[in-house]
């Protein structure tokens, strides 16, 4: 039975053949956007459900969302196929008529993996699926000798996935690298566009399938422009973007120099709309800074209180466009060593925040920026504003005074 009529293109077919002919348990593949690999992982766990009788399979996706969608997916497969004792969707298993049971598991709850034994496992989206979850529930699962382990992702942190394709060649392991133009549904045109658009880095992961040097941060060469033991001191004109805080978050001030030197930071929470407006106020005029306020949503009122008081303020409208385009030059600029921050000592937070930013590369080809669950951003966006700022309005070394009303 082939789920979506599935007829395997070149690399998935020297996958099949390997898995089918090969009594190793572990096949690991790295591969870039558009390849197939869930595809092919759903045809081949409908494939030993059908053909090994009485055995037990285990889907594990990363977030419990997506294994729902791909239970329910094959459900609605086969559930009219002749092959399908029943089908629960609440417990979330599919028994077979002939005998075999299929769970689908998320490893955001790795509990629900222990305790059972697995004749073939398939995971999902790999690399987003945490240690814990495979070494201390997923593995244990898979003691027993002529047992089978399908693993596909693509290449992001350096966790047990990347552990488990470096061992490829190795007595039990196999590894596969799938870069997206080998892929029969992604074209030239597109890749070009996207190589043209992404920085370099998110590129080579996303679509070469080739991991990067770190554990996958949207930042590298933190460690190269974090190097300030104090903030520089300028007389000439600055530049400041204000980030201004929602429930929970900072409210941050960026200053820096026409070189891309910080200047300031300046970082609180909890503090009234005015009283924010007046310090920003104050620090704009001692630095002689051109200001950016993000004036969108919770921004808009500081924003009219500082531009009352403050004349060379103007509103900065994050949308999902001019964020990417703020973080790219960011990660450019970070990347050439064409910045100079605050060290660790300075100011923890920011270096804190570089290194917890990461990405989310989306089904539409757009990428997402934003801190990891649980994590701020306050300081880095403030920073890319003022960065773009910086580049945006070039200025001689002629100082503009600001005045206040």
């Amino acid at each position: 039975m082939q789920y979506k009529g599935f007829k395997p293109h070149p690399f998935q077919r020297g996958i099949i053949d390997d898995i089918l002919n090969k009594d190793d348990m572990f096949y690991t593949m790295t591969c870039g956007r558009q390849i197939g690999k869930t595809l092919l992982l759903i045809n081949m766990l409908l494939y030993y459900g059908i053909n090994k009788p009485k055995s037990t399979l285990l889907w594990v996706s990363p977030f419990y969302s997506m294994g729902v969608k791909v239970l329910s997916e094959i459900i609605d497969a086969i559930e009219d196929s002749g092959i399908v004792n029943e089908a629960n969707k609440s417990e979330k298993i599919i028994t077979l008529i002939n005998g075999t049971r299929i769970y689908f598991r998320s490893a955001e709850k790795p509990e629900t993996i222990r305790g059972l034994s697995i004749d073939y496992a398939f995971i999902d989206e790999a690399q987003d699926v945490s240690d814990d979850a495979f070494n201390k529930s997923i593995l244990p699962t898979l003691t027993a000798k002529g047992k089978k382990c399908l693993i596909a992702g693509t290449p992001k942190i350096k966790n047990w996935f990347y552990t488990y394709f470096q061992r490829g060649g190795q007595s039990n392991y196999n590894s596969y690298t799938a870069p997206s133009s080998i892929s029969p549904f992604v074209s030239a045109a597109f890749l070009k566009e996207q190589k043209e658009s992404l920085p370099p880095a998110i590129y080579n992961q996303e679509f070469m399938a080739e991991w990067q040097s770190g554990d996958g941060e949207v930042f590298s060469n933190i460690d190269g422009v974090c190097i300030l033991d104090s903030y520089v001191s300028t007389n000439e004109r600055t530049y400041a973007a204000l980030d201004v805080a929602t429930k929970g978050d900072y409210a941050v001030l960026t200053i820096m120099d026409r070189n891309g030197r910080v200047a300031h930071i300046w970082r609180e929470r909890g503090l009234d709309y005015s009283t924010i407006a007046d310090k920003v106020v104050y620090l704009c005029t001692q630095y002689k800074s051109k200001l950016l306020v993000e004036a969108n949503g919770v921004g808009d009122p500081v924003y009219e209180m500082i531009r009352k008081k403050y004349r060379n303020t103007e509103a900065f409208i994050t949308s999902n466009q001019s964020k990417e385009n703020i973080i790219r030059r960011l990660i450019s600029d970070i990347a050439d060593s064409a910045l100079e921050l605050p060290s660790p000592n300075l100011f923890q937070p920011l270096y804190k925040e570089l290194q917890m930013f990461q990405y989310k590369y989306l089904p539409s080809g757009k990428v997402q920026y934003a801190a990891m669950s649980g994590a701020h951003d306050d300081t880095v966006m403030s920073l890319a504003i003022c960065n773009w700022n910086r580049i945006q309005n070039p200025t001689s070394k002629k100082l503009i005074i600001t005045s206040l009303r």
